[in-house]
């Protein structure tokens, strides 16, 4: 009896405690998640990527961007009140080095953006290796938050590109 009486007072002398900190750990407004698309357009633009007007579809907000030769889209997912609090970088590139064995290798050696194979749209086309990144963008963190991921991704991005356009498939050894 007296360990439950222990356990009562115990549970009533915390209850205060938390009482206090549960309104400081709860999450940031909604309206303070994630990034405009001004604030991210102004990003990308300032890395000196060419963006296109974005497009629209539903929650979800596409911009093409122009990287020298490179072009590839931006999604920006669950926008709600002007915000958007999480993106996707994807790049398609074709080659007939964008084998599923050459894209897994790929993917082995490095890390953050991953690569899949996919067959062409076209029948007879070149196979195609399709590069992926996505990043959650932290309330309060500012636009500059994005500026590692798009130095992440531009190199990234253009290996993958290079590798299924230039590298050749490993040719068994002759037997002996």
């Amino acid at each position: 009896m007296k360990s439950i009486a222990l356990a009562a007072a115990l549970v009533a002398l915390a209850a205060p405690a938390f009482a206090q900190t549960a309104p400081a750990a709860q999450a940031a407004p909604a309206r303070w998640s994630g990034l405009t698309v001004a604030e991210i357009t102004g990003r990308l633009t300032a890395a000196g990527l060419v963006v296109a007007p974005p497009q629209s579809n539903n929650d979800r907000i596409y911009l093409r961007v122009e990287d020298g030769p490179l072009r590839w889209v931006m999604t920006l997912f669950s926008c709600t009140d002007g915000r958007c609090p999480d993106v996707q970088f994807t790049a398609v590139f074709s080659g007939a080095n964008a084998t599923p064995d050459i894209v897994s290798r790929w993917n082995g050696a490095r890390r953050f953006v991953k690569a899949f194979h996919a067959l062409p749209e076209d029948e007879g086309g070149a196979p195609q290796a399709v590069a992926q990144y996505d990043v959650l963008l932290s309330a309060g963190a500012g636009p500059e938050q994005l500026d590692d991921p798009i130095q992440v991704w531009r190199s990234l991005s253009m290996d993958l590109g290079r590798t299924v356009t230039t590298e050749q498939p490993a040719t068994a050894a002759p037997a002996q």
